[in-house]
């Protein structure tokens, strides 16, 4: 069973880049974390499931239009989370693109 079946109304996920620095030769959380929705259909496994966090699934988040720049373009290690399913009216009214009733 698919997460879609379960949460029919959601069309994006919210996700949480975390880039990471090297300190004393590890990799370490930077507290720079950035936080962007990503349509669903990008966060899905083949079987329907959500991917999961800090996994090869989650990383290509990382790199789809929707990502911030500094995501987009960060050269270290990161790694990213899956922080919740949205909506249609919840992205709507995060992005400013309201529909107004005629």
């Amino acid at each position: 069973m698919g997460v879609l079946e379960d949460h029919p109304d959601a069309t994006h996920v919210r996700v949480t880049f975390h880039p990471q620095i090297w300190h004393h030769g590890r990799a370490v959380t930077s507290d720079d974390t950035e936080t962007y929705l990503v349509p669903i259909e990008h966060a899905l496994t083949p079987d329907g499931e959500l991917v999961a966090d800090d996994t090869d699934g989650s990383d290509k988040l990382a790199r789809v239009d929707d990502a911030p720049d500094i995501a987009r373009n960060w050269s270290g290690p990161f790694y990213v989370t899956v922080d919740e399913l949205v909506d249609e009216i919840e992205v709507e009214t995060e992005t400013g693109n309201e529909h107004t009733p005629r």
